[in-house]
């Protein structure tokens, strides 16, 4: 009876979206005592919103939203996604996704930087970034730092409950991100 439980286990596993490796895994997951949930998509709907624009002095919104959507309309990521939202793209030239950090191009004659602000201060951009709850992504064009815009992923509705089932069932969630601390908490 053993083998036959151990092939439903999986198979129902994979009905709910669970992969398991094989029987012999799920044998030994009653030795488990931690859990590590992905944020993205697990406890949140994976939906990026924008929910602050910021600019710099002397910079308006609008030419700030701009230069940023074009930029992002071009890339996957969910973040830019999001920012591609904010006004209708212009075209763009010489664009170039930087895997992990962000995306470069030429719009409207500027040549300009969308990413991670520290990835801006790498390409000797001056940064100030405003506290925010959800990730920042820095603007600049033409060398100058024109501003942030600011994303954010609301946790599932269910989240709460399954954490404290999984603590009721004597597991350890550990929430694996690569947001910042605030975002996490």
């Amino acid at each position: 009876a053993t083998p036959v439980a151990l092939l439903v286990g999986t198979g129902r596993g994979a009905q709910l979206g669970i992969v398991i490796k094989g029987p012999e895994v799920l044998e030994s997951t009653r030795k488990v005592d931690t859990i590590v949930l992905d944020k993205t998509g697990t406890i949140t709907t994976g939906h990026m919103a924008v929910v602050a624009v910021d600019p710099a002095p002397g910079v308006s919104a609008d030419d700030l939203c701009s230069i940023a959507a074009s930029l992002e309309h071009a890339s996957e990521h969910p973040i830019a996604r999001a920012i591609a939202t904010l006004a209708e793209p212009t075209a763009v030239t010489e664009f170039a996704n930087h895997a992990g950090f962000g995306v470069t191009g030429t719009v409207d004659g500027r040549a300009a930087l969308v990413g991670r602000p520290g990835w801006l201060v790498e390409q000797g951009i001056e940064v100030s970034v405003p506290e925010a709850e959800g990730t920042t992504v820095g603007v600049a064009w033409d060398g100058t730092f024109r501003g942030t815009i600011t994303v954010a992923d609301a946790v599932k509705s269910s989240s709460a409950q399954a954490v404290r089932d999984l603590r009721a069932l004597g597991l350890e969630p550990i929430l694996l991100t690569g947001d910042s601390r605030s975002v996490a908490e």
